[in-house]
């Protein structure tokens, strides 16, 4: 039995210990400030700027009308592409065969190939050896004929629009293993093709080839089958067709994964009374419960860092939410401890007047005293340089987008602009091939989730019902395979867009031997590098083998060498 006098201790120890734990959760809840220090740039080491011989590195002859409505934006995707990999661009007329170079590479970037080159000339071009790239699909009609033994083509006629796809041979470091979808326009011819043509992508449905390549004499053809490349999301679909055509194929890539996390903790009272009903939660609980956890195990298991953002700028007030300080302040300061960063985000629908959310930029100074906002989200291409002055932050780094010719990719003193790729709650209608398609041309994986989206679709769906097997799609078959890219906040990107725009880089090979020169690149400088051969030893610069014939190369010298296995 238990004497009083100990029963009492028992009672006061108790209490002590509750008070404790109490004074910790009023502290840990108290929304009156935060310490936490703003994220900063990752400083990076650059090598010696010298003058690099490009040796074996293609030139590319591109074809095309930029004015032209049906294939004009294919040429402007694949002119800015070859910018970006830092390949010398030729021509735009009609294209001369006597200055075409062994290793150089022949776009066409309309489907109308005789207006840019004579047929007969272009047939015995590729019969000597020629590469040629069909990126615009083919013409109406019989205009090509004369090439189609050359193209392996035994018959054609008007096609349709082509989404489910499938692959069927490695084109990407990884790539869909099953029937995905493609949530664009494709314009495809429906052609059957010479036994002996390789099908890398074909048509779900009916079988029709989307991409292929055929050998024919000396040379080498590879046809995009339609106008996929006026979406720049698909510029992974020409560096596989490269990567095919050239036996050794180096090209720059940013390396690295960026995951943002948009309206991320923003709720409202139609929220609260929305989850109470869909998932009996109030809104702030099902955030700080249910979602916030969810991505903080991703960020765990696949070691990604997230960039969350708040709406800070719009073209009127009422764009503007309300977030409670106290579910703001925990969630916030979580993602801070996970190596996150929190930065505005502006939503102007069209050009004008740029209106702050004083009220919410002033809470969140308060709640966040001692930490300088640096990034900008941009949720629309609509830009302009006041976007830039956000009362108490200092916005060095900006999140633009991809297809935009203004806010796509870019650096300079004082500002970085890193681009979102790809954005949506769901990998099922379009993102995952978009995704796998962008990591094959720019190395890295840029993908926005809209949180406010996540809770309610439509204000009376459950979306996390069913979204939470779409993000989980994005854990299983995107992060945890891309275990070699480096995780990155916005404003850490600085370093690698600066290389990535800055660099200077040419290769030769001789035998079992390539050799790799480069000028003012970023220590840790990201290549890709698709060979039939294995790579067994290398100087001057890591590498990783990532899947499909393609190795991951991280510069850390400006002369590098990699040694193959021999005979390969």
């Amino acid at each position: 039995m238990v004497s009083f006098k100990r029963f009492l201790h028992i009672i006061l120890i108790i209490a002590i210990l509750g008070g404790i734990f109490l004074i910790y959760n009023i502290y840990e809840s108290r929304p009156d400030s935060v310490q936490a220090v703003g994220v900063l740039a990752l400083e990076r080491e650059f090598t010696e700027t010298t003058r690099v011989d490009e040796g074996e590195k293609p030139r590319v002859w591109l074809l095309g009308d930029p004015e032209d409505e049906r294939c004009g934006e294919i040429y402007c995707n694949i002119r800015q592409f070859c910018e970006d990999i830092h390949l010398t661009v030729a021509g735009q007329g009609r294209l001369d065969v006597g200055e075409v170079r062994e290793q150089d590479l022949v776009i066409f970037c309309d489907d109308s190939i005789s207006g840019y080159a004579d047929l007969e000339e272009l047939e015995g071009f590729i019969a000597g050896g020629g590469r040629v790239i069909l990126a615009a699909g083919l013409a109406e009609g019989d205009e090509d004929s004369r090439l189609w033994q050359a193209f392996g083509i035994r018959q054609k006629s008007a096609g349709e629009d082509y989404h489910d796809l499938v692959f069927e041979k490695p084109l990407l470091p990884i790539q869909p293993e099953w029937t995905c979808y493609y949530d664009g326009d494709s314009g495809s011819a429906r052609i059957e093709v010479d036994a002996d043509a390789s099908v890398y992508v074909r048509d779900a449905q009916g079988g029709v080839p989307v991409l292929y390549t055929y050998a024919w004499q000396k040379g080498d053809i590879c046809l995009i089958n339609g106008i996929f490349l006026a979406d720049i999301r698909c510029m992974g679909l020409l560096t596989g067709a490269i990567s095919v055509l050239l036996p050794d194929f180096v090209y720059p890539v940013l390396g690295v994964k960026a995951v943002f996390l948009d309206n991320f903790p923003m709720i409202t009272s139609a929220d609260d009374e929305l989850c109470g009903q869909l998932y009996g939660y109030s809104a702030e609980g099902f955030l700080r419960d249910v979602l916030w956890p969810a991505f903080q195990g991703i960020s765990l298991r696949t070691n990604t860092l997230y960039t969350s953002s708040i709406l800070g700028e719009a073209s009127s007030e009422e764009s503007f939410g309300t977030a409670s300080d106290a579910v703001f302040a925990t969630i916030c300061k979580s993602a801070l401890q996970f190596g996150g960063e929190l930065v505005y985000a502006v939503d102007c629908l069209e050009e004008g007047e740029v209106v702050f959310n004083k009220d919410f930029i002033n809470r969140f100074s308060a709640l966040f005293s001692s930490y300088t906002v640096q990034g900008l989200a941009m949720e629309t291409d609509n830009f302009s340089p006041e976007m830039l002055d956000v009362p108490g932050a200092d916005i060095r780094s900006v999140r633009g987008m991809l297809e935009s010719r203004d806010t796509r990719l870019s650096w300079e003193e004082g500002c970085t602009v890193f681009p979102a790729a790809t954005a949506g709650n769901s990998m099922e209608e379009g993102n995952f091939f978009a995704i796998c398609s962008v990591l094959g041309a720019y190395g890295m994986v840029s993908h926005v989730f809209d949180v406010d989206m996540l809770i309610t679709r439509d204000g009376n769906t459950p979306a996390w019902d069913s979204d939470k097997l779409q993000v989980g799609i994005f854990e299983s078959e995107v992060l945890a395979r891309v275990s070699w890219l480096e995780s990155r906040t916005l404003t850490q990107t600085e370093g690698d867009v600066k290389s990535y725009q800055e660099l200077d880089y040419g290769w030769t090979k001789s035998g079992s031997r390539m050799e790799i020169h480069c000028s003012g690149v970023a220590k840790g400088q990201a290549f890709f590098y698709h060979t039939e051969g294995r790579i067994v030893d290398a100087e001057g610069l890591t590498y990783q083998e990532v899947g499909n014939g393609y190795y991951l190369l991280r510069i850390q010298e400006n002369y590098g060498i990699i040694t193959l296995e021999e005979g390969k």
